[in-house]
C-alpha cells in the first residue's frame, strides 16, 4: 500500500549484475546503480531515457575506477518500466515520443526559427505552452527501456514469441572484435587480449580503454494485449538455453518466483557451470489497460520533487530513504566497507569463467593506454 502523501506511479526497475574477478563490482552495482539512475533522471528530465542510461553506466565506471580491486567487473542488464504520455512520431522506431523530450525539442526549434519572437516570451511560459499543446494529442503508454553490457540478456515474451532486447558483447562477435582492434587491442581465443570473455562490462578499470561500459539500449512500447513477461538472466542460463526455449518453459507459470526457479533448475539440469541469476517479470495486462485509459491520473515525477505536483512516487520515496540510510552509516557512493573488500580479495583466487587468470598479470603489464574509442550507446527496439 502507498504511504500517506505518496503518489504511486507503478514505475519499475529490474537489474542483474554478473560479477567476474570477485563479487566486488556486482555487489557495488546492486546497491548503487538504481540510486545513480534516479538522480540522473531527476537532473535531466527532458533527456531521452536511453541517453540517461548511458550516462548512468559512464558514471558507474567513473566511480568504480576510484575504488580498490580494479580487476573486478561485472556484466549488467537493466530494465526500466515507465508510464509516459507520448505523441505520435513516424520517425521513431516505436512510433511515438515521450512528451518531455519532444516539448524541449519543439521549443528549441521554435527559438531557432523565430528568434525575435521567442525573445519576447519567457522561456518557462514558452515551454509550458508547447507541452500543453502536445498533451492534447498524447496517449498514455507503458514504455520499457533496457540497457546491457556483456552477455547478460533480457527477453520479452510477445504473444508467445521470444524477442531479445539486449546484445551479447562477446569476443566472438565480429562487430565487437573490430571495435577492440580499432582501440588497439586484439581478440585471442575469443577473449579481449586473451583475458576477458566479454567485450563490454562495468568495472574492469585496468582494461577500460578496450572493455567499454557504454551499453546497448532499446526502447519498446508495451502492448498490453500481447506482451506477457520479461526474462532477465546472466549467461549461466543462456549458455544452455535458447531465448524461445526459456519462454516456452515458463509461459504457463503465472508465479514469477516459481518461473525463475524453473529456469534455474533447467540450467542446472543442462549442467550449466557458470553463475545462475534469473528474474521473471510478469505484466498485469488489465492494470496496464486501465492506467492507460485514465489520462487524469498522475503517472510520474520529473525534476525537483519539492516543486512538482504529485510529490514522490512510492518507489522514489524508497530510493530517497535508501540514500538517507547510506549517508547515516557513512557509506556513500564512493565508500565500500572494508569487510567487502577483504571478501573480494579472497574471491580473486577464483576469478570465474569470464576471466583468464593466467593472462591477467601479463595483460596488466602489456596493455598500454590508448585513446578512448569513439563509441556511444547503440539503439534499437
Amino acid at each position: 500500500t502507498s504511504s500517506q502523501g505518496v503518489t504511486e506511479t507503478d514505475n519499475g526497475y529490474f537489474a542483474i549484475f554478473d560479477g567476474h574477478a570477485g563479487t566486488f563490482a556486482a555487489d557495488w552495482c546492486g546497491k548503487k546503480v538504481h540510486i545513480l539512475l534516479e538522480e540522473i533522471i531527476r537532473k535531466h528530465p527532458n533527456t531521452p531515457i536511453p541517453e540517461l542510461l548511458d550516462m548512468t553506466f559512464t558514471s558507474v565506471d567513473q566511480q568504480l575506477e576510484k575504488l580498490p580491486l580494479k580487476n573486478s567487473g561485472c556484466t549488467a542488464v537493466i530494465a526500466v518500466l515507465r508510464w509516459e504520455d507520448r505523441i505520435p512520431n513516424a520517425q521513431s522506431a516505436t512510433g511515438s515520443t515521450a512528451i518531455a523530450p519532444a516539448a524541449a525539442a519543439a521549443v528549441d526549434a521554435e527559438k531557432s526559427n523565430e528568434a525575435k519572437a521567442a525573445a519576447d516570451v519567457p522561456a518557462g511560459q514558452d515551454a509550458a505552452s508547447t507541452e500543453s499543446k502536445l498533451r492534447k494529442a498524447a496517449s498514455r503508454q507503458r514504455v520499457l527501456y533496457t540497457a546491457n553490457v556483456g552477455d547478460a540478456r533480457i527477453v520479452l515474451c510477445r504473444n508467445g514469441k521470444a524477442l531479445r532486447l539486449s546484445y551479447d558483447h562477446k569476443g566472438s562477435d565480429e562487430n565487437e572484435g573490430k571495435r577492440i582492434a580499432g582501440a588497439g587491442g586484439l581478440i585471442l581465443n575469443n577473449r579481449v587480449n586473451g583475458v576477458l570473455a566479454v567485450t563490454r562490462a562495468l568495472g574492469d578499470a585496468y582494461m577500460k580503454d578496450l572493455v567499454t561500459g557504454h551499453p546497448y539500449t532499446t526502447e519498446t512500447v508495451i502492448q498490453p494485449d500481447i506482451d506477457e513477461f520479461l526474462i532477465l538472466a546472466c549467461d549461466g542460463l543462456w549458455d544452455v538455453c535458447s531465448d524461445q526455449e526459456a519462454v516456452d518453459l515458463v509461459r504457463n507459470i503465472h508465479d514469477p518466483q516459481q518461473a525463475s526457479k524453473v529456469l534455474v533448475d533447467h540450467a542446472l539440469g543442462r549442467f550449466s557451470t557458470d553463475n545462475l541469476s534469473c528474474m521473471v517479470v510478469r505484466f498485469d495486462s488489465k492494470a496496464v489497460q486501465q492506467t492507460a485509459s485514465n489520462q487524469s491520473q498522475q503517472i510520474g515525477v520529473e525534476g525537483d520533487p519539492a516543486t512538482t505536483v504529485g510529490g514522490l512516487s512510492e518507489a522514489e520515496a524508497l530510493v530517497m530513504e535508501s540514500k538517507k540510510q547510506l549517508d547515516e552509516t557513512g557509506e556513500g557512493l564512493d565508500r565500500i566497507p572494508s569487510d567487502l573488500i577483504e571478501q573480494d580479495e579472497e574471491h580473486d583466487a577464483e576469478p570465474g569463467p569470464e576471466l583468464n587468470a593466467d593472462a591477467l598479470d601479463k595483460a596488466r603489464k602489456d596493455i598500454k593506454p590508448q585513446p578512448p574509442p569513439d563509441s556511444g550507446a547503440a539503439g534499437g527496439s
